[in-house]
């Protein structure tokens, strides 16, 4: 490699270093998680399937329901579609996929940590009649791909409140303090 190429690529990586770019690497998520039962309610089986390899993926353990620290239950998951236009002979031309999955997550004390969030994900969809089995396994696709969207989604959400319980001042110190007063 020449002088230029490396300087140009030295100067990509400073750039992309800079802009604050970085691989996602491992979710940091409150200790509480390290062993986690995923359960599910009605059709949120495979959303279920996915958060459990979510958390796999990022090395934390998946176990019954009597062995965990915290429960994750999927309350629904939910498919619609709205048309979004049509063509001129009134046929639809374009839907938009929705999908919506409820989640809530308590530790073994029952303490709920999320209450009921929905995370909403949606698509535009262009359809042709004529290729209609085509188009309908392309629909499944992706729909299958925005279930493995909100277990990312679902993932984050949790990393985002394990900061807030890793701030939170515990209660024993809140009331050691105000007994000193």
């Amino acid at each position: 490699m020449n002088k230029l190429n490396i300087c140009v690529i030295a100067i990509m990586l400073f750039a992309l270093s800079a802009c604050g770019y970085r691989l996602a690497g491992k979710a940091d998520l409150d200790p509480i998680f390290e062993n986690t039962h995923v359960s599910y309610q009605g059709q949120g089986r495979a959303v279920a399937e996915l958060i459990e390899k979510q958390f796999e993926a990022n090395k934390y353990e998946i176990v019954e329901q009597d062995e965990a620290t915290a429960i994750v239950n999927v309350l629904y998951e939910t498919t619609d579609r709205e048309i979004l236009s049509l063509d001129e002979d009134g046929k639809v031309r374009e839907y938009e996929l929705i999908l919506r999955v409820g989640v809530s997550v308590k530790d073994t004390e029952g303490n709920i940590l999320v209450n009921n969030q929905e995370v909403r994900l949606t698509r535009d969809f262009l359809f042709e009649i004529n290729q209609l089995l085509g188009k309908t396994s392309e629909e499944q696709n992706i729909y299958q791909e925005m279930r493995a969207d909100a277990s990312r989604l679902i993932l984050y959400r949790l990393q985002a409140i394990s900061v807030d319980i890793q701030e939170a001042p515990e209660v024993e110190n809140s009331e050691t303090v105000s007994s000193q007063e």
